[in-house]
């Protein structure tokens, strides 16, 4: 082999290295578990959540424009774990009417984490959720799950 060829193979398995480093430094978490909601009022939730986020939550509607469907939100959440960590997310909420059912809604929300710190710190990613809420009472059920890394 010629000596190009030894440094381009070399340079080829020194990278190979690094990038399986790297990928194996990635450390993911999953999440998922239950949320119970209340308005505080027409802009402010606080929430019970049960699973990876037990603690709680509070959220912020930053937006809101009426669809086709229902109603499309800008959010903010802040999630307190029992653990001692914190998520920070802006998310984006998709509510579609139920027929027959006033001011009640399917909600689907994705979530950005934007800061992390405590036993999150360092994390990144998306989750979504998927519930209903009855605007008229301030109520609010979901899901979420998803996966979170670092």
């Amino acid at each position: 082999m010629n000596k190009l060829s030894t440094n381009i193979l070399t340079a080829m398995l020194l990278l190979t290295g690094s990038v399986d480093a790297q990928a194996a430094s990635n450390v993911c978490k999953e999440i998922g578990g239950m949320a119970l909601a209340d308005a505080i009022d027409e802009t402010h939730l606080v929430a019970a959540l049960s699973g990876e986020l037990g603690g709680g939550a509070r959220a912020r509607i930053t937006a809101q424009k009426e669809t086709a469907t229902g109603l499309a939100l800008d959010v903010e959440h802040y999630f307190i774990n029992n653990k001692g960590g914190l998520l920070r997310t802006r998310d984006k909420a998709a509510l579609t009417a139920i027929p027959g059912k006033d001011k009640t809604y399917m909600l689907e929300m994705t979530y950005d984490v934007i800061e992390a710190s405590g036993t999150y710190a360092g994390y990144k990613g998306r989750f979504e959720s998927y519930g209903l809420i009855n605007l008229a009472a301030g109520k609010v059920v979901l899901r979420y799950k998803g996966e979170i890394c670092k």
